[in-house]
C-alpha cells in the first residue's frame, strides 16, 4: 500500500512538473501584419526571457500557466499576455497611439505612461536624418526646452547644447552625458550610427538623481544593442558636397577706387575727385581686382559618411558591432575634419545572471583654419596682389601704404599656417545583474574613457617684400609648436533594485552608490625661427625655446565625486504615480567645510482618463495625464582649485642700480583664495501634461517650468592694486539667477497607404539676474571673468541684475550728421564732431558720453523657438521635412566692424560725403575715431531666422524587385539650403562658445548648405 501511495504521489509530481514547464511559440507583428524582430520577450519577476527573430517568431521555455509574458519593443507599447501552451501570436501597437512608449529616466525604464518627470524622447530613425558628425545638431529642433546653438560651421565642431536656458554664467553649461548609464565629461562624440535612442532628463526632479552632474540637464544615450535570430547588417552610405550660402558684401576694384577718392575727402580734406595723384603715381593698383575670399573659401567641398551595423546572436547570447567613418573637407582653407567610430556591444544572459559590456573606440583627425582668416581676408584690399598660399615670397606689387603692406604680410602668414590634432579616445562599461530573489536586483556598473590627443601646429618659413623690393619683417614668426592632452575618467556603480507589485500597488525602491574620478594632463613646446619649410619639426628651429603646461581650464587637474542616491517610486493601479528620491554628493573641488550636498526631488502624476468619470469623454480625449515636480541639483562645472591660492611665477624683477640689467627669478599670487566657496544650487518646479485625441493619433505634451539659480560661481577681477597684479581674480558666489518658460509640443501620425505624420513644438525660456552682489549690480564679461566697470571699452555683454544674462549694453545712437544745425547742436557734446559723424546720444543727461550712457539692447538668446517635423510615403517613396526657428534673437555684426575698419565693406562706396549728404552711412574716419567702434547700436541686427534644416526624398525597392537584400533604399536629401533672415552677415546662429561671445559675430567659421545622395541596405 505504501508503495502505491508512493507511485502515485510521484505520478502527480511528475505530472505538476511537466505542466509547470510549457513552452511557448509564436509570432509578434505589427497592427499591419509586418513582423517585427528583436521584440524583448520576458516571463515577467523572472529573468528569463528571449526576443524574436527576423521573421519575428519567438520559442520561450520554462513557463508555467500562472505566469504572464511581457513583451516590449523600441517604439511600440508594452504588452503583458497570460502564459498558454501551444502558439500564442501577438499585436504590438504603435506607442505613437498610447502614453505607453518605454523610454530611460536614469537609473531604469519606465512607461511614458508612468513618467512624472518632464522628459523627452529621440530615435535613431529621426537623428539619422542630419548630414553631421555632431550629435547636437541632430536633436535640434525635435525636443522643446533644448536649445542648439552651432558655435561654428567647422567640420568636427560640436555644438552648445541648453537644456532650459543657462546653467550657470561662469561654468558650463552644458548637459550631463550618460551613455548606457556611465556619465561623461563632455559630449562624447558618438556616431549617429552607434546610438538607439537619445532621452533627455529636462526638469531638476529628472535630473536630481545625478546631483551635482544635473545642473545643466542631462541626456541620456543608449546605443544599439543587439537581437536574436540570424546576423543582420545595415549599411547606410552617403557622398556629397557642401557650399557657403552667404558671406560680407566687399568691393571690386571699380568701387575701392572711388571709395579711396572719399577717404582722402575725409583724412585729410582733398576735394573729391580734385586729384588723381595717388593712382598717377601707383599704376600697379591698375592691375588687380582681387577677391581674396575666392582663395579662402572652399565652394563644392566633398564630404562622405559610411556606416555598418552587424547584429545577431542566440537567446542568451547577443552582440552588436557598429561602425562608421566620416571626412569632411572644410569649406575655408587649410580646415577639414575625417572620424573612425567604432562600437561592440555584447549581452550575456545565463540563470540569474545577465552581463552586458561594451568598448568604443574613435580616431579622429582635426585639421584647423588659421584664427579669424575670413576677417583678414576681407580687409584686404582689391587692388592688391592675389596671394597663392603655396609661394614662399610674396610682393606687394608696387603698392605703397604701411596697412596694405602689414596685411600682405600677415595675410601671407595666415593662409600658409598648418595647423592640426589628432586624437585617440577609448571608453567602455560593464554592467553585471543578479537577481537575488524575484522582486530583488543586484547591479554593478564599471566604465571609463580615456583621450589622448596630439596637435602640431606650424607656421612656415616665408618671404614678402614692399613696393621699394625691401623685406617686411613678418607679422607672424616661423616656428612649430606641440602640444599633447591626456584624460582619463573612470566610474564605479552599486546599487539595489526592489520591485514588487502587490495588487493594485507597485513600489520601486533604489539604493545607489557611486564614485567617479577624473584626470587631466598636458604639456606643450614650442620653437621659432625655422632653417627651411622642409624640416617642420622642433629641432627645425633655432631660437627662443619654451615648454609647459596649460593654463585655467587647460590646466592639469584631478577631482574625484562621491554619490549616494535613494529613490521610491510608486503608483496605484498605474493610475496615481509618486516618485521621491534624495542624493548626496561629495566634490573635491570644494574645501571640506563646503565638499557635501543634498539634492531631493519629488514628482507626481495623475492618469485622469482612468478613472470611471472619464469614459463619457474618452472618445474624444483619449487619454489625459498631469505631472508636477520640484527638485534641486549642484553645480561645480567649474575651474579645478578655483577656492585657493594661485601662483604664477616667471615675473622677474630686476634690483639693483638703474641700469642693471640682471632679471631675478620672481612670483606672484593672481589669484586669492577663498575657503567659503559653496555649491551653485538649482530648484526648479515644474507641471505639465500629456493628451491624445483621435484614438490617440493626435498627442499635446506641455510643460510650465520655474527655476531659480542660487550662489552662483563667478571669478571677479580684482584690482592690481592688491599686490596680485593685472587680471587677477577671486571666486565668489556672486548672486542668483532665475529662468522660467514653457513648453509646448504636438504630434500626429496617420496610418494608410499614404501615411504621413507632422509634429512641431514651441518652447520660451526668460532668464533674469535677480540678485548680484557689490555696489555696482553690474559687471562686464571680460573673458571668463568679470569686470566692475569696463577694462575694455569694446565689452558687450554684462551680468546685470534685473536683465537676463550676457545682456547687451550699447551706447545708442541717433543716426548720421547731415545739416549744419544738428552738426552745431551736437558740438556742444562732441566739440571735434564733423558732418557724417555718428551721433552718440546722451541718455542720463549728464552733458559728457561715458559708458553710463549705455543701453539695454537685448541679447544673443531667443526669446522663443519653433521646431516642426513633416514627412509622408507613398507606395515605396517618402518624403521628410524639419524646419526650425529662431526668433527675438539679437546679433552685433563684428565681421561688418571689421570690413568697415578695413575700408573694404560695399557700404562704404555709399558713405556720408558731400556728393551723398542724405546718406546713413557714417563717414570712414579710420579705426581710432568713434564712428566704427563695436560698443554702438549701429551694429547691432536683428538675429531671428526660419532655417530648412533637413529634406530629403527617397525610395523604398519592394522585397519583390531585390533578392540580394531584406531592404533596399536610395535617397537624395539636402541640410541647410534655405534660411530665412534678415540678418546681413555670414549666419544668424552665431557666437555660443561662452556667455561673452553669444550673439557677436567674430567672423565665424560660417555654416553652410550639404546636398548628399545615399544608399540604405539592410541584409
Amino acid at each position: 500500500m505504501k508503495k502505491l501511495l508512493l507511485f502515485t504521489f510521484f505520478l502527480l509530481f511528475c505530472a505538476e512538473l511537466i505542466a509547470q514547464n510549457i513552452t511557448v511559440t509564436g509570432k509578434v507583428s505589427d497592427n499591419k501584419g509586418g513582423v517585427l524582430p528583436g521584440v524583448s520577450i520576458k516571463i515577467k519577476g523572472t529573468s528569463v526571457g528571449t526576443t524574436t527573430n527576423n521573421a519575428g517568431e519567438y520559442v520561450i521555455r520554462g513557463a508555467s500557466p500562472n505566469q504572464i509574458l511581457s513583451f516590449s519593443y523600441l517604439g511600440f507599447q508594452v504588452k503583458e499576455v497570460a502564459v498558454k501552451e501551444g502558439a500564442l501570436n501577438v499585436i504590438l501597437e504603435s506607442s505613437s497611439e498610447k502614453l505607453d512608449e518605454v523610454v530611460v529616466i536614469g537609473y531604469g525604464t519606465q512607461k511614458k505612461k508612468e513618467v512624472t518627470g518632464a522628459v523627452g524622447r529621440v530615435t535613431n530613425s529621426v537623428l539619422s536624418q542630419s548630414a553631421t558628425a555632431d550629435l547636437g545638431t541632430a536633436l535640434q529642433g525635435q525636443v522643446p526646452g533644448v536649445t542648439v546653438q552651432a558655435s561654428s560651421g567647422r567640420p568636427g565642431a560640436v555644438s552648445n547644447i541648453q537644456i532650459r536656458g543657462l546653467s550657470s554664467v561662469t561654468g558650463r553649461n552644458e548637459p550631463l552625458f550618460v551613455v548606457d548609464g556611465i556619465p561623461y565629461n563632455a559630449d562624447p562624440q558618438l556616431s549617429v550610427n552607434e546610438i538607439e535612442s537619445v532621452d533627455i532628463l529636462k526638469d531638476a526632479a529628472s535630473a536630481a538623481i545625478y546631483g551635482t552632474r544635473g545642473a545643466g540637464g542631462v541626456i541620456l544615450i543608449t546605443t544599439k544593442k543587439g537581437k536574436s535570430g540570424k546576423m543582420k547588417v545595415d549599411v547606410d552610405s552617403y557622398v556629397g558636397t557642401q557650399k557657403i550660402t552667404s558671406g560680407i558684401p566687399v568691393m571690386n576694384f571699380d568701387e575701392s577706387i572711388y571709395a579711396m577718392f572719399i577717404n582722402a575727402y575725409h583724412f585729410n580734406g582733398t576735394p573729391i575727385g580734385d586729384t588723381w595723384t595717388p593712382l598717377e603715381e601707383n599704376r600697379y593698383y591698375f592691375t588687380n581686382n582681387t577677391k581674396m575670399s575666392d582663395v579662402i573659401e572652399r565652394d563644392n567641398s566633398p564630404m562622405q559618411n559610411h556606416s555598418l551595423s552587424v547584429s545577431g546572436g542566440k537567446q542568451d547570447l547577443t552582440y552588436n558591432v557598429s561602425a562608421n567613418y566620416i571626412k569632411q573637407s572644410g569649406m575655408i582653407i587649410n580646415s577639414g575634419f575625417d572620424r573612425f567610430n567604432v562600437r561592440a556591444n555584447t549581452s550575456i544572459r545565463e540563470g540569474k545572471w545577465n552581463i552586458n559590456t561594451g568598448i568604443g573606440l574613435r580616431l579622429d583627425k582635426q585639421e584647423y583654419e588659421p584664427w579669424q582668416i575670413l576677417l583678414d581676408a576681407y580687409k584686404y584690399q582689391p587692388y592688391q596682389p592675389l596671394i597663392d598660399p603655396d609661394q614662399e615670397e610674396v610682393s606687394n606689387g608696387g603698392i605703397p601704404g604701411s596697412n596694405e603692406t602689414i596685411n600682405l604680410s600677415y595675410l601671407s602668414s595666415q593662409l600658409k599656417t598648418k595647423d592640426k590634432r589628432n586624437g585617440n579616445h577609448t571608453n567602455f562599461n560593464l554592467q553585471v545583474d543578479y537577481d537575488l530573489v524575484e522582486s530583488v536586483k543586484l547591479t554593478t556598473r564599471f566604465g571609463g574613457s580615456y583621450t589622448d590627443n596630439t596637435r602640431i601646429r606650424v607656421n612656415p618659413l616665408f618671404k614678402a617684400y614692399d613696393n621699394l623690393g625691401n623685406l617686411i619683417p613678418m607679422a607672424q614668426r616661423s616656428g612649430v609648436y606641440n602640444s599633447s592632452d591626456k584624460s582619463s575618467s573612470l566610474a564605479w556603480e552599486n546599487s539595489a533594485n526592489y520591485s514588487k507589485r502587490f495588487g493594485d500597488h507597485q513600489l520601486k525602491v533604489l539604493g545607489l552608490f557611486s564614485v567617479e574620478r577624473y584626470q587631466y594632463t598636458s604639456f606643450f613646446a614650442q620653437k621659432f625661427d625655422l632653417i627651411n619649410n622642409n624640416v617642420v619639426v622642433l629641432n627645425g628651429a633655432t631660437a627662443d625655446p619654451n615648454a609647459g603646461s596649460g593654463t585655467d581650464w587647460d590646466q592639469d587637474r584631478t577631482n574625484s565625486l562621491i554619490g549616494m542616491l535613494a529613490r521610491v517610486q510608486y503608483d496605484y493601479k498605474g493610475r496615481y504615480l509618486l516618485s521621491v528620491s534624495a542624493r548626496r554628493d561629495g566634490s573635491s573641488r570644494f574645501s571640506k567645510d563646503y565638499r557635501w550636498g543634498t539634492f531631493p526631488s519629488v514628482s507626481a502624476g495623475w492618469n485622469v482618463s482612468d478613472e470611471q468619470f472619464w469614459k463619457p469623454v474618452a472618445n474624444v480625449i483619449n487619454t489625459l495625464k498631469i505631472r508636477a515636480s520640484y527638485g534641486t541639483t549642484g553645480n561645480q562645472n567649474f575651474q579645478d582649485y578655483s577656492n585657493a591660492a594661485a601662483i604664477t611665477i616667471g615675473k622677474d624683477y630686476v634690483f639693483g642700480p638703474e641700469t642693471s640689467d640682471h632679471l631675478t627669478l620672481g612670483a606672484i599670487q593672481t589669484a586669492f583664495a577663498n575657503k567659503n566657496v559653496k555649491w551653485e544650487t538649482t530648484a526648479q518646479s515644474n507641471v505639465g501634461f500629456d493628451l491624445t485625441f483621435l484614438n490617440n493619433k493626435l498627442t499635446f505634451t506641455g510643460d510650465l517650468y520655474n527655476t531659480d539659480k542660487r550662489d552662483m560661481l563667478f571669478p571677479l577681477l580684482v584690482p592690481s592694486s592688491t599686490g596680485t597684479g593685472q587680471n587677477s581674480t577671486v571666486i565668489l558666489n556672486v548672486g542668483n539667477m532665475n529662468n522660467k518658460g514653457v513648453e509646448l509640443a504636438a504630434n500626429y501620425a496617420h496610418d494608410g497607404t499614404f501615411s504621413w505624420k507632422f509634429g512641431v513644438n514651441f518652447a520660451r525660456n526668460v532668464n533674469k539676474i535677480t540678485k548680484m552682489s557689490g555696489a555696482n549690480k553690474i559687471a562686464y564679461m571680460n573673458g571668463g571673468t568679470a569686470v566692475d566697470g569696463i577694462s575694455n571699452p569694446d565689452r558687450l555683454t554684462v551680468i546685470k541684475e534685473g536683465y537676463e544674462a550676457g545682456a547687451f549694453f550699447l551706447m545708442p545712437t541717433n543716426g548720421v550728421i547731415k545739416t549744419e544745425e544738428q552738426l552745431l547742436t551736437y558740438k556742444k557734446l562732441v566739440p571735434t564732431a564733423k558732418l557724417g559723424d555718428l551721433q552718440y546720444i546722451d541718455s542720463n543727461n549728464d552733458n559728457k558720453l561715458t559708458d553710463d550712457d549705455r543701453v539695454y539692447y537685448g541679447s544673443g538668446a531667443p526669446e522663443y523657438v519653433i521646431g516642426s517635423n513633416i514627412s509622408c510615403a507613398y507606395k515605396g517613396f517618402d518624403l521628410a521635412m524639419q524646419w526650425y526657428g529662431s526668433f527675438g534673437n539679437e546679433v552685433v555684426n563684428s565681421s561688418r566692424i571689421y570690413a568697415y575698419l578695413g575700408g573694404t565693406h560695399r557700404d562704404l562706396v555709399y558713405q556720408w560725403s558731400p556728393r551723398n549728404p542724405d546718406s546713413n552711412i557714417p563717414a570712414n574716419r579710420g579705426g581710432s575715431h568713434d564712428n566704427y567702434r563695436g560698443y554702438s547700436d549701429y551694429w547691432i541686427e536683428n538675429g531671428s531666422y526660419i532655417r530648412l534644416r533637413n529634406i530629403s526624398l527617397g525610395y523604398k525597392f519592394s522585397p519583390k524587385l531585390i533578392r540580394f537584400a531584406s531592404n533596399l533604399r536610395v535617397y537624395v536629401a539636402a541640410q541647410n539650403p534655405i534660411t530665412i533672415t534678415k540678418y546681413k552677415g555670414f549666419d544668424p546662429e552665431v557666437g555660443n562658445d561662452g556667455l561673452e561671445s553669444r550673439g557677436i559675430d567674430k567672423g565665424n567659421y560660417p555654416i553652410g548648405a550639404i546636398y548628399r545622395a545615399g544608399v540604405q541596405v539592410n541584409f
